[in-house]
């Protein structure tokens, strides 16, 4: 028992060492991207133009982040109870704060489905069900985003080459990357001998460059294409199932890619209409998450003020900019932080009263 307790305690300290280096990480990035972006800025007017912001248009777009943390401890709660769990909402929306925060502060998003994942082992739910449900998460996550990039290409074509010119190559290499890695998981899951051929290719990498840790890369490659094989079965005799987690997906995305209009909305400005804006968020959004950064720091602002720069009027631009990328981003880590902070705090004083 007390050997137990010893590894838990390890395990903890090098959690809590790897979460302060990748959030002096993200800080070091958040710094850079304020000092690029608005050394030469005219500080009065943006402030000024700050100030002309409607609050209640702000709320709504706060709001919006809301509905995107509730959809996606919807879906979570959802991947569980199909699997015989039972969980609460509260539970749901728990493990949604945990991957957003996580993946925020970590390249590439690596660290949201781990620390889910501790998270619900903490609550006693079992691995493989777990690592399950938010596979199906996954999945309907980036079947919606790449159908809404998509669709901005095909829509916006025109306005990305008119206003961003050989730029929108580079956000469609975003689309095919994360459209690759659709693909990927759609063969994970529903050929096992394409999956078996492209495991048994990457482990022959991995021999010649690694060969002592040849081992262990084998036995976590074939326990995942078992998990994704598993998850097979249960999409093809729950397709209902897989409907009104896409359906609750397309909610979610809508409400997060919507938060640009809303902020355009709140300067007064009307000549571009929702949709208009929705899928040009959509564009950027997935051309972005493909870039190995913490919470795509830097290049996110940086697209915001190229391809909005025709939509909002120059004294709104960079106002705009921070006003969403606050209310989507900034604004919710810090609440996301400071709410797992608290359940922290809650669960260490119920376990010494």
């Amino acid at each position: 028992m007390a050997e137990i307790k010893e590894g838990e305690a390890s395990d903890s300290k090098k959690r809590a060492v790897s979460l302060i280096k990748s959030g002096i990480v993200f800080l070091f990035l958040v710094g850079i991207t304020l000092l690029v972006l608005f050394r030469n800025q005219d500080w009065p007017a943006i402030i000024k133009s700050l100030s002309m912001a409607k609050g209640q248009y702000l709320i709504i777009a706060f709001f919006c982040m809301c509905i995107f943390t509730f959809a996606e401890g919807c879906n979570i709660r959802r991947g569980l109870r199909l699997f015989g769990c039972e969980t609460s909402y509260i539970r749901g929306i728990k493990y949604a704060i945990v991957g957003f925060f996580f993946s925020s502060i970590t390249p590439s998003a690596t660290g949201g489905q781990p620390m889910q994942l501790y998270y619900m082992h903490k609550d006693c739910y079992s691995m493989a069900h777990s690592s399950l449900a938010l596979l199906l998460e996954l999945i309907s996550y980036q079947m919606v985003t790449i159908i809404y990039a998509l669709v901005g290409f095909a829509v916006k074509w025109e306005f990305l080459s008119n206003t961003v010119g050989n730029i929108k190559y580079l956000f469609a290499v975003g689309v095919l990357l994360n459209l690759a890695l659709l693909l990927l998981i759609g063969i994970a899951i529903f050929s096992k001998r394409l999956i078996f051929k492209l495991v048994q290719g990457v482990l022959k990498i991995v021999k010649l460059l690694s060969p002592k840790h040849l081992s262990a890369w084998e036995q976590k490659a074939h326990e995942m294409v078992g998990e994704y094989q598993s998850s097979a079965i249960y999409i093809k005799e729950n397709k209902m199932f897989m409907l009104r987690m896409l359906f609750t997906t397309l909610v979610q995305i809508t409400a997060l890619h919507s938060i640009p209009f809303w902020i355009y909305h709140s300067f007064g400005l009307a000549q571009y209409g929702f949709w208009d804006i929705v899928l040009l968020q959509a564009v950027m959004f997935i051309a972005v998450s493909a870039l190995p950064l913490p919470g795509t720091v830097g290049v996110s602002e940086s697209g915001f003020m190229i391809l909005f720069k025709t939509l909002f009027p120059g004294i709104y631009l960079s106002s705009g900019m921070l006003l969403s990328r606050g209310i989507s981003f900034y604004l919710f880590v810090a609440v996301t932080g400071l709410s797992l902070a608290i359940i922290s705090l809650r669960n260490k004083w119920k376990r010494t009263a």
